[in-house]
């Protein structure tokens, strides 16, 4: 019997691939680790955490979120 690989399963179905979904975009992991470091924070104070997010990036992202 052989070992296991990741590189063989098929995530697709899993709440693994579901939840990737939702946080792939470039800065919603850094967003959701600054609402966990800091806990509820303005919107001009995210975007001070955050170095070199656009307005509008993060405008979108947070949307995102909490649509999702």
């Amino acid at each position: 019997m052989g070992e296991r690989c990741i590189a063989n399963e098929c995530l697709n179905g899993t709440g693994f691939s579901y939840t990737l979904s939702l946080i792939n975009a470039k800065y919603k992991m850094t967003i959701l680790y600054t609402l966990m470091q800091f806990g509820a924070v303005r919107f001009n104070e995210m975007k001070r955490y955050i170095d070199g997010i656009s307005y509008k990036t993060l405008s979108i992202a947070l949307k995102e979120l909490e649509r999702d």
